[in-house]
């Protein structure tokens, strides 16, 4: 059934482009990807930017059946099909075993069923026609995750729009029956060193409540900083880094090298690796801190002396260090494009030479132009 609902939806194209949450070809670095080109291409331009990072309370635990059922039927699920939905949604009930002591049954009247194939499926389509609530704003969406972009060259003019819009996602969100935890949710002001805002800040209110502003959040894994300088997170992977070489140090003089390569692979490379492709973006002094900690990691799973030289080590052992993953992972992105085996969001993403111009072949991409590094440093720039 998952697969006859994900190839209508897909046949129709019924979802939101830039929802790249529980399905194939997208993953969380697609999102990642269109925040940084958005502010990059904002900051190039001169212009201060609002992300906007939104928090659903219970999002999978609080969908409404029968707004469910509506949406549904809406994209053309209807008859037979609709009623298949209805009794695959309806009568369930729960019970919770706590110190083996189990509670009544009790019946479940909201939220897709967890742990199954189809619930997550189902969530992006309730959530689908949030981007029709704004013609303004620009979502990112993973799942629940929801980013709002918007820019402008004025700061007043910024706040003033972002407010008036954000009252009809607002309005959304209370007739999908979703409730936002103001709590998590905050906003950071995206521009560049030299572009100060006033010294009075405004406030972005939702829901008659002001939003926190910080300065860098977790969006999807990764810590996004107002430069985008991808300074906070490298710090933070950093430090767990450098925490998990310490455990590696401290067993090694007990285990073979091969079983400590296994445990590199495990403890320290998925952290280098995890959307390296986004946060690498910045200048090569920024990843100095974690250039090093690769390379004291190398030499403990190595067991080489501490002032050994890491190239050689590299090759022997067939690994690759941050700027080769990064490089690596900009391939395999380019790789993906030039096959179209990207998400649809992505189907224009470079200029491409015409081939009449170019003999070598009508796939050659004219590169953008770009007046700032924080512009140059991205995937469409690189």
């Amino acid at each position: 059934m998952y697969d006859r609902l994900y190839s209508y939806i897909k046949q129709k194209n019924l979802l939101y482009a830039l929802q790249h949450g529980f399905q194939p070809a997208h993953s969380t670095s697609m999102s990642l990807l269109d925040i940084q080109d958005k502010i990059s291409e904002a900051m190039d331009k001169n212009e201060y930017s609002l992300g906007i990072f939104l928090d659903l309370a219970k999002a999978f635990d609080t969908v409404d059946h029968r707004i469910l059922l509506a949406k549904l039927e809406h994209y053309g699920i209807r008859n037979r099909a609709l009623d298949w939905f209805r009794s695959y949604l309806t009568d369930r009930q729960q019970q919770v075993l706590c110190n083996n002591c189990l509670s009544k049954r009790l019946p479940i009247s909201y939220g897709v069923p967890q742990g199954s194939i189809l619930g997550p499926l189902l969530f992006i389509i309730f959530i689908n026609d949030l981007p029709n609530s704004t013609s303004l704003l620009h979502f990112i969406l993973f799942a629940d995750d929801t980013n709002v972009f918007l820019s402008n060259s004025s700061y007043e003019q910024l706040f003033r729009t972002a407010n008036i819009e954000l009252k009809s996602v607002s309005d959304w969100f209370r007739a999908n029956k979703l409730s936002l935890n103001l709590s998590k949710s905050n906003l950071i002001l995206f521009r560049s060193n030299k572009k100060q805002p006033p010294l009075t800040p405004n406030d972005l209110i939702i829901d008659d409540k002001a939003m926190t502003q910080v300065t860098s959040t977790k969006f999807l894994g990764v810590d996004i900083d107002q430069h985008l300088k991808w300074k906070v997170h490298i710090e933070e992977i950093n430090k767990k880094i450098t925490k998990n070489i310490g455990i590696l140090k401290r067993i090694s003089h007990v285990i073979l090298s091969h079983i400590l390569l296994n445990l590199y692979f495990t403890l320290i490379y998925p952290y280098l690796t995890y959307c390296n492709i986004i946060w690498t973006s910045t200048y090569i002094t920024n990843l100095n801190s974690l250039i090093i900690s690769q390379k004291k990691a190398i030499r403990v799973v190595t067991k080489s002396p501490v002032n050994s030289h890491t190239k050689p080590l590299f090759a022997q052992y067939n690994l690759l260090n941050i700027i080769q993953l990064r490089f690596m992972q900009i391939v395999e992105f380019m790789y993906k494009y030039h096959n179209n085996l990207l998400p649809p969001s992505f189907s224009f993403y470079f200029n491409q030479v015409p081939h009449n111009i170019c003999m070598r072949s009508k796939h050659d991409y004219r590169s953008i132009y770009a007046r700032t590094n924080t512009r140059k440093m991205s995937i469409r720039f690189q």
